[in-house]
């Protein structure tokens, strides 16, 4: 008898890359931009926490950015159109100024309810990472793409190093299939209510 596990998998953050038009003056940036952070001894760019919709960036003199935090490419772009009307009235870029952007990878959770993962028939059956003294979880790279996944005993994964939803979800759909095929994933056993 074959148990089958539900699959919930959800989008915790999309990481966006992209270039505005024009080049940004770090330092007058950092003066005008309230929450933004900068240690130019260690790192290059300014940190600036958007407030609405909430989204973190790091800004380059170049005009390159990297925005972080949000949970749809939609929400990313409207959060890289919001930054840059702030940096138009900051007076920091022309009203001219534009941007191109693209996902450069998405990080998801995935739950499979009733389910734990047997991390020691996991490592013995997949090539992966398991130092259960210095992290909770098995790193696994896959050979075929380029995801990622951290595999924890409570049935829960995090998948990350692809930018296309749909080519997420289809890898970790076949991810799950490879781990019923080794039987590494078990049913739950649910402590009975003792009060």
């Amino acid at each position: 008898m074959t148990i089958v596990f539900d699959l919930v998998i959800t989008i915790e953050n999309v990481v966006i890359i992209g270039a505005f038009s024009e080049s940004i003056d770090l330092v007058a940036a950092n003066q005008k931009l309230e929450n933004s952070k900068r240690n130019w001894k260690k790192f290059p760019g300014l940190a600036y926490k958007l407030k609405t919709p909430p989204a973190s960036f790091l800004l380059f003199t170049n005009g390159k950015f990297v925005c972080t935090g949000t949970k749809t490419e939609t929400k990313g772009k409207q959060a890289i159109t919001h930054l840059l009307n702030l940096l138009k009235t900051k007076e920091l870029v022309s009203e001219g100024c534009m941007f191109e952007c693209g996902v450069k990878n998405l990080v998801a959770s995935v739950a499979i309810s009733g389910a734990s993962v047997s991390l020691e028939t996991f490592t013995d059956q997949f090539e992966s990472i398991y130092e259960p003294d210095k992290f909770p979880a098995a790193v696994y790279k896959t050979d075929d793409t380029q995801a990622t996944f951290l595999v924890f005993l409570s049935g829960k994964l995090i998948c990350s190093g692809i930018a296309n939803e749909e080519e997420l979800k289809n890898t970790v759909k076949k991810f799950y299939e490879q781990l019923k095929e080794k039987n590494t994933i078990e049913k739950t056993l649910i402590a009975p209510n003792l009060e």
